[in-house]
């Protein structure tokens, strides 16, 4: 193998750990973006249950006033019955004072189950926001590991950056081009072996998509540095070292 195809597979060697960093980042940013939209969607629930407790609430209140009044009503209801002068009067106002009675207890019976989901509605309200805080602290979390990944990394990534630059160095720009869509495509595999399944056949396969080669390739590679590519799956081919 000559010098252009080890320069292509030093380079893909530092590719390959600069891929796998940038893989591991990725990946926690993931985790952080999915986190990210957990929160915000327990946010939305959130804000939608307070808004229903706020409306239960605001009901209950309403309620609260409608029942006092009629209490109030109730109670000047009884003086008046105290004070009339006629049977067919005091049986009016008796019947009035049923009829307001008869509504006060069917408010006060919605009241109370109002006030009962008003309380459960708080509760549940408030084990979701405890939840919360601890759906911002994950976040927070993710968020800190990530740094801290980057930070230790970040080193290592100027390294492999040199160390790029030092293979590439050898590398006219059009293999340098080739070499890199193939990177972005495999990530980071932009080479494959040629492999020879048995020592006792002529048959040969590329290691990165396993479809057979001919003779010719392989005896190519081993006298030529050129820039050959698998017809297939289109990585540059070469024969590892025996």
């Amino acid at each position: 193998m000559g010098a252009r195809l080890d320069a292509l597979r030093a380079l893909q060697n530092v590719e390959l750990q600069i891929v796998d960093i940038r893989r591991q980042l990725q990946a926690k940013e993931r985790l952080i973006a999915a986190q990210g939209g957990k929160l915000q969607g327990g946010e939305g629930a959130l804000g939608a249950e307070r808004e229903q407790l706020n409306r239960a609430q605001r009901e209950f209140d309403a309620l609260d006033v409608e029942i006092k009044a009629r209490s109030g009503h109730i109670a000047k209801l009884r003086e008046h019955l105290n004070s009339v002068k006629t049977n067919k009067e005091y049986a009016s106002v008796l019947q009035q004072l049923n009829n307001e009675k008869a509504d006060l207890s069917k408010l006060e019976s919605k009241a109370l189950e109002l006030m009962a989901r008003v309380e459960e509605a708080r509760a549940s309200l408030g084990a979701h926001e405890t939840a919360l805080v601890g759906e911002r602290r994950r976040l927070e979390e993710l968020r800190g590991q990530l740094e801290s990944t980057r930070n230790a990394y970040s080193k290592r990534l100027a390294e492999l950056t040199a160390e790029r630059e030092r293979a590439a160095a050898g590398l006219d720009p059009a293999t340098l081009v080739h070499f890199q869509r193939l990177s972005d495509r495999y990530d980071g595999e932009a080479l494959a072996e040629v492999l020879r399944p048995s020592p006792r056949r002529d048959e040969y396969i590329c290691n990165g998509c396993h479809i057979s080669l001919t003779a010719e390739i392989a005896n190519a590679l081993a006298v030529r540095d050129d820039v050959i590519s698998c017809r297939s799956c289109g990585r540059i081919l070469y024969l590892g070292k025996k």
